[in-house]
């Protein structure tokens, strides 16, 4: 069975890998030309399908590896590093902005506050480091870092 089309232009078949290279891409050309939005959107979609990837080749994401480094640091200190919150609850927390632009329900509020600016480059950054381990080039990368040197001086 074929899917009714408009008839402009065929059927396009990509990689997951691919989509996830070209979203990234874009929200890196947002987040320079001042669009945090939807960079944030944009580089949240990548982050995901690269983590999942890395999931599918038994990797860990940034994220998990983050979470792995403060488990370890619980049970070699008995710290209460990240107020102990489960890993659900924590990925969660790093995800409110990504998943807070993306759902509005019966329980959200009408607007949200949120810092843009830094919620993108984080986004952004997680992307960029699940890209890396999957060696996946991105080609806007140095563009970025050398903004953000620039105008952060980090």
């Amino acid at each position: 069975m074929t899917t009714p089309t408009l008839g402009y232009e065929e059927d396009t078949r990509i990689t997951k890998s691919e989509i996830a290279k070209v979203q990234l891409t874009e929200a890196i050309s947002l987040f320079l030309a001042g669009k945090y939005l939807c960079a944030i959107t944009l580089s949240g979609a990548a982050e995901e399908i690269f983590a999942r990837l890395l999931n599918a080749h038994g990797e860990k994401s940034i994220v998990e590896a983050s979470f792995h480094t403060i488990q370890s640091i619980r049970d070699k200190t008995g710290l209460c590093v990240m107020g102990n919150r489960t890993k659900n609850e924590i990925f969660n927390e790093w995800n409110t902005a990504r998943n807070t632009l993306k759902h509005h329900g019966k329980e959200s509020e009408a607007a949200i506050s949120l810092n843009l600016f830094d919620e993108a480059y984080w986004m952004i950054k997680r992307a960029l480091s699940n890209a890396n381990k999957l060696s996946i080039s991105i080609d806007s990368e140095l563009d970025f870092e050398n903004w953000v040197i620039i105008n952060i001086n980090l």
